[in-house]
């Protein structure tokens, strides 16, 4: 019968915070807290596990007394025990610090197998459970969202990534994080509740977990949060009423023709003279990332460049590679039948960053990514910043992660004090950069040690891209949000977008309606899109949502609430009913589409797959 350990972590309710512009910090006065709503699914989904096959389920967390209320939530819902790290010494920790912490807090308890939620809502950087699988020497599976039991001691587990499904066979001790699909959260009961009131949480103090102060705390953290600032950034939005739709498209291809581009500001400074930055990239599916970090590290001034490639490299990975800035292209050679395993990629990376001593590294923000870069960051005792938005250049010349926090409400910049120094970067943020060079230096790195692990690949199923459009490469983005009432609304919004030219994106709140796939999701939690054209129907627009479109060119947001936030956060907006207006737009936003791709007209594909209609029903 396993054992079961839960991690979870008190969250502030992310949408009542405020942030105090002239201190510089956030206001937590009078802000409730609660069980991070992804831990919850984990603890539900370790309850569906005991309830199968019997065993113990306790819930573990870290933090000041009062999180003992989170625990005692756990309790409520079923949980057969409790353990809190609490202690002025773990004080500032950053992710390490606290992976360190909790890795030690589930050896003392012992484990089968540790769940935790995909991530923390007022962090989102899905770090600290590969972290704490790396520090305890355990399997890792992220995002997971099936689990069953197929023999003793041995578990099936299906996990979700940004192209398509992937399964493993893994065996305890295992870590695995979960996601908000694989199940609904109980609610706890009357007689849980009265249950939870009367049991014992244990707690344990920095000494119970071990004598090395410098695990934890400030001590043990090598990130540093150098300030906070609000997220948003400036855009005068012109705002029209429903009377003056051709007005507000006129606006809209004025700004497409001006050369401004409007844009979150450019770094000041310059980090020229800086040796060895260094890019990771997991395959020909991360490639695109890599490459915008190349060009993004070329504008703060920092030269050389190389990119890591772990797994296979072909020859256009390497020409793009050097078309984006790279001087040079490190192929860090694996096992053929370990290509598929983020802890032989990490092992192999760690011992290049060992032997290379590169400055920096950076990987894609990604399942996969987030996974190689955790272990990495715990093998090495190094800093990593999660889910990275910019990147700049500090006073002296140190470098500045930048990455939203807190729903995405505020925006922290984060320093490291170890090197390399690592991020993690949400791809789509920068513009991909090319044309620097077509030739450089190949040269291929084979790690000496193969990593062993008790995970069994199974195969994986890739989700073709659909109908939808390229959001990478889109000059122009149509998104769709809640209002518009039905999934067959969102198709027929999707139908208009296409045959105009445009791509299809979606909120969060539709794809988990199941009006739209995931791979439309557009967000904090989803993807970043840069286009030149991004339109709005039917979107509130909350700070999670215009995280993932900030760096559009021209925003163009229509709603029928004249309060919607979006409508701080664009360069035109259109106070209308989408249903009445779309049909009178057709002819002005297929011209701006055009001119937003350089006047190339219509994509054929996207006239095949629209059937060349341009409707709008609700």
């Amino acid at each position: 019968m396993p054992k079961i350990l839960v991690m979870v972590k008190m969250v502030p309710d992310v949408s009542a915070l405020r942030f105090d512009s002239l201190e510089r910090r956030l206001v937590r006065s009078g802000v409730k807290s609660y069980m991070n709503p992804y831990d919850k699914k984990a603890v539900e989904e370790a309850l569906r596990i005991r309830e199968r096959e019997g065993g113990v389920v306790s819930a573990v967390s870290m933090g000041p007394p009062q999180a003992e209320e989170v625990l005692r939530e756990g309790l409520a819902m079923g949980c057969d025990g409790a353990y809190l790290l609490t202690d002025p010494a773990f004080a500032g920790s950053d992710t390490l610090a606290t992976a360190s912490a909790l890795a030690l807090a589930c050896r003392k308890a012992g484990f089968d197998i540790v769940l935790a939620g995909r991530s923390s809502v007022d962090a989102e950087t899905s770090q600290l459970v590969p972290e704490v699988a790396e520090l305890l020497g355990a399997s890792l599976v992220t995002a997971v969202r099936r689990m069953e039991r197929v023999g003793e001691g041995r578990y099936a587990v299906e996990r979700e990534d940004e192209g398509g499904t992937e399964s493993f066979e893994v065996a305890v001790p295992f870590v695995a994080s979960v996601s908000e699909k694989i199940n609904k959260a109980r609610a706890p009961t009357p007689e849980g509740k009265a249950a939870a009131a009367r049991a014992g949480v244990t707690l344990w103090s920095a000494d119970d977990l071990s004598q090395d102060a410098s695990l934890f705390g400030a001590a043990g953290s090598p990130t540093v949060v150098r300030s906070l600032h609000d997220s948003s950034y400036e855009r005068k939005p012109a705002i029209f009423r429903s009377a003056d739709v051709e007005e507000a498209v006129s606006r809209v291809r004025a700004l497409l023709s001006s050369k401004e581009r409007q844009v979150p500001p450019a770094p000041a400074g310059s980090a020229g003279g800086r040796q060895g930055w260094s890019v990771f990239v997991e395959g020909e599916a991360e490639t695109r990332t890599a490459l915008e970090v190349l060009g993004r590290l070329g504008s703060l001034g920092m030269h050389p460049v190389a990119v890591i490639v772990a797994g296979s490299l072909d020859g256009r990975v390497a020409k793009l590679a050097f078309e984006a800035g790279a001087a040079d292209v490190l192929h860090v050679q694996l096992e053929a039948d370990s290509s598929w395993s983020s802890a032989a990629r990490a092992a192999a990376v760690s011992e290049a960053i060992a032997a290379k001593e590169p400055a920096a590294v950076f990987f894609p923000s990604t399942v996969r990514g987030r996974e190689v870069a955790g272990r990495v960051a715990a093998r090495l005792r190094l800093g990593l910043t999660g889910d990275a938005v910019d990147l700049l250049v500090g006073g002296g010349g140190e470098l500045v992660q930048v990455k939203p926090a807190f729903g995405g409400n505020i925006m922290a910049e984060i320093v490291s004090r170890t090197e390399p120094q690592m991020a993690t970067v949400r791809p789509g943020v920068f513009p991909l950069a090319g044309n620097a060079s077509d030739v450089g230096k190949v040269s291929t790195y084979a790690p000496s040690a193969r990593q062993s692990e008790g995970l069994r690949h199974l195969g994986r199923t890739d989700v073709p891209a659909g109908p939808f459009g390229d959001l990478d490469r889109a000059p122009a983005v149509f998104c769709g949000g809640q209002g518009l009432g039905s999934q067959e609304g969102f198709l027929s919004f999707a139908r208009y977008a296409l045959g105009l030219g445009a791509s299809v994106a979606a909120t969060r709140k539709v794809v988990d309606l199941g009006w739209a796939p995931q791979s439309l999701q557009v967000g904090l939690t989803g993807r970043s899109v840069s286009p030149e054209l991004y339109v709005s129907v039917a979107v509130s627009g909350a700070a999670n949502h215009v995280v993932g479109v900030r760096r559009s060119r021209v925003i163009f947001s229509i709603n029928s609430d004249p309060n919607a936030f979006i409508f701080r956060h664009c360069d035109v907006g259109l106070v209308a009913d989408y249903r009445e207006v779309l049909p009178s737009l057709a002819d002005g936003l297929g011209a701006a589409v055009r001119e937003a791709s350089g006047g190339r007209g219509t994509p054929d594909t996207f006239k095949r797959l629209s059937g060349g209609e341009a409707e709008a029903t609700g």
